[in-house]
């Protein structure tokens, strides 16, 4: 499948999302969108045993995420984006505060920025393809509770899978196999927690794992055979 048709087909995804939550929103109750996050977290599990089984060297990876956790903590990443959607929801009767929310939802995830650097890496378009099924889910249950804006998040979004192609496409020749594999890997790592945050099972800081996705590279690089 061509790359452009893979982008576009996520922000149809949302598009076609809001349109049906908005026609249907009589009828998805809070049970049913309970029951769709467990079914969320079951899917970004699996994603990350497959990512993980691309590992070159599991030691590098484990590196990474646990310094990439410190760095994060310190810079507050997770901790900054949260308090914009905590902004936006308090003041939900607004365009604007639903746009802001729904900007963390769908562009601000892993899933997305991994799928796009993915794709440009290895062609793979599992994790975009996947997204786009769970967005898709996601826009319908989210325009049930606020309406037609949600679908305006398509344009950044698209903006953002593309942008992250393009530097993946630029970087790539200059990676080893080993780099990739690893990279997949913590990927991986990022998807077992975007599951915990799902179900809320626990609320991991997701967003401060995003500086090891640039670790991972010199930390590969330098590391001992």
């Amino acid at each position: 499948m061509p790359v452009y048709l893979i982008i576009v087909l996520n922000l149809l995804a949302v598009v076609a999302g809001t349109a049906i939550g908005c026609f249907f929103r009589k009828y998805i109750s809070w049970q049913l969108q309970d029951n769709f996050m467990i079914y969320f977290s079951i899917i970004s599990t699996a994603l990350g045993i497959q990512l993980l089984g691309r590992v070159s060297n599991l030691s590098a990876v484990v590196l990474t995420f646990l310094l990439s956790g410190l760095l994060g903590h310190a810079m507050k990443i997770d901790k900054r984006v949260g308090s914009l959607a905590g902004k936006g929801e308090s003041q939900n009767q607004s365009s604007t505060s639903v746009i802001l929310v729904a900007f963390t939802l769908f562009c601000a995830s892993t899933s997305g920025i991994l799928g796009a650097l993915d794709l440009g890496f290895s062609g793979d378009t599992t994790l975009l393809i996947t997204k786009a099924t769970m967005d898709f889910l996601a826009a319908l249950f989210f325009a049930s509770a606020s309406g037609w804006t949600i679908a305006v998040i398509a344009v950044p979004l698209g903006v953002i899978l593309g942008a992250f192609y393009l530097l993946s496409t630029q970087i790539s020749p200059y990676l080893s196999v080993e780099m990739i594999g690893n990279f997949s890997a913590y990927g991986g790592f990022i998807q077992f927690l975007n599951a915990l945050r799902i179900i809320k099972l626990k609320d991991p800081p997701v967003l401060d794992m995003l500086p090891g996705m640039i670790l991972i590279f010199p930390i590969t690089y330098f590391w001992p055979c």
